[in-house]
């Protein structure tokens, strides 16, 4: 009796178009992780008021803005940009948003310093 060879083929990788979809969408997510992974670890070199600065950054805010949310001077801002763009060894802002971005890092809420308008209404609700 023959037997077909169709069935002894089954025990190698399958390079069916079908199945290698699965197989690079499974490297490719492994390579995000990798490199977000590392974005996180440079994220950590960062003071929690650098890592601040950036993060507003990343939201698309001016320095100005930044600093009258921070309540403090624009000089400190550009100073905390300049540090945090050191430590993380990028060129731009474009590059320092896109590290941010890729760290996938938000500020929990007990990190981030309340805003100056915050500050005012929650001093004047424990003055009553």
């Amino acid at each position: 009796m023959i037997q077909s060879n169709a069935g002894s083929y089954d025990h190698g990788i399958n390079l069916n178009a079908a199945n290698s979809a699965p197989i690079s969408d499974e490297i490719a997510f492994r390579n995000w992780q990798s490199r977000r992974d590392g974005a996180r670890q440079q994220i950590r070199r960062l003071s929690r008021r650098e890592l601040q600065v950036v993060q507003l950054v990343s939201y698309g805010n001016a320095n100005k803005a930044i600093a009258s949310e921070l309540a403090i001077s624009v000089k400190t801002i550009e100073k905390h940009r300049a540090n945090a763009t050191r430590k993380l060894g990028v060129g731009s802002t474009a590059e320092l948003v896109r590290l941010a971005v890729l760290a996938d890092h938000e500020a929990e809420p007990h990190n981030r310093l309340p805003s100056a308008e915050n500050r005012g209404t929650q001093s004047d609700v424990n003055d009553n």
